[in-house]
């Protein structure tokens, strides 16, 4: 009985614990939906109120008034998507390689390339940039997306997962005449669908808010993301937090929908990549 009691309360405890930090999690988001919806004089009373005596959403008329939100939203698109897509594929690809493949170096090559995880873009980003300039990739959204096709994190993520497959059966699909092509878009690639998702949904994220790079890159107004564009935004309405609060939501929605889509294969794809092989 002792023991039982003494699991009950470290459960209430552990959830208790969980519960605080969902809302601490949550609570921005709440503030700057609420916030959003106030009228222009209570957003900034004090002491604050949780919610708004009266809806309004003048705030985002405001934004799409000023903001070209169906420009910046397909650019974001174009850009986020395609970088996803590519950098999916591409480390999906090497991980497979470096997680069911044995061949000379092939130990030291990866750990070259995660060594690469250390260094920031600020150390080089302007080498990167001069190289976009002499490919004529300045202000084009090839500059964008060509730098950013592969990435260390997701082949790590990628070949960790991979140990999680059977050898026996890739080897099995071989002795039936499959050919490696086949193997990894007919086998491996199913059977990664859930660090599939989870990279889709981290990489969509980080790319929808990216914001440093496309600045070095861009120089056309008619081609600013939407992290640039609610930047400039904010800077012509800084005391209007409801408007700024209201471009934010409007901005968040796309990660939204795109973490609800895949977020029910997130779990277990963090879990298995934590594998050892």
């Amino acid at each position: 009985m002792g023991r039982l009691r003494t699991e009950r309360a470290l459960n209430g405890v552990a959830f208790t614990l969980l519960a605080l930090g969902s809302i601490m999690m949550l609570l921005p988001f709440y503030w700057m939906v609420v916030t959003s919806i106030k009228v222009p004089s209570e957003v900034i009373t004090f002491p604050p109120t949780w919610l708004p005596s009266v809806v309004t959403f003048e705030h985002y008329g405001r934004v799409f008034g000023k903001l070209a939100v169906g420009i910046l939203y397909r650019n974001s698109a174009v850009v986020a998507v395609t970088k996803t897509i590519l950098m999916v594929f591409t480390s999906s690809l090497t991980g497979y390689i470096f997680g069911k493949f044995t061949f000379r170096g092939r130990d030291i090559i990866f750990s070259a390339i995660i060594a690469t995880m250390i260094i920031p873009l600020q150390v080089y980003m302007i080498p990167l940039y001069l190289m976009m300039v002499d490919f004529q990739w300045h202000n084009t959204y090839t500059g964008l997306v060509v730098p950013y096709v592969f990435s260390a994190y997701a082949m790590f993520l990628v070949r960790q997962y991979m140990h999680s497959i059977p050898s026996e059966l890739l080897d099995a699909a071989r002795i039936d005449g499959a050919g490696e092509l086949y193997i990894f878009v007919r086998l491996v690639m199913p059977l990664s669908k859930a660090v599939l998702a989870t990279l889709v949904i981290f990489y969509f994220m980080w790319n929808w808010n990216d914001f440093l790079w496309p600045l070095v890159v861009l120089n056309s107004p008619r081609k600013y993301t939407l992290p640039i564009g609610l930047t400039v935004f904010n800077s012509e309405v800084s005391t209007d937090y409801g408007a700024t609060m209201a471009a934010a939501a409007v901005a968040v929605i796309p990660v939204m929908v795109v973490f609800f889509v895949f977020q029910r294969h997130i779990v277990e794809g963090v879990a298995l990549t934590g594998l050892k092989g």
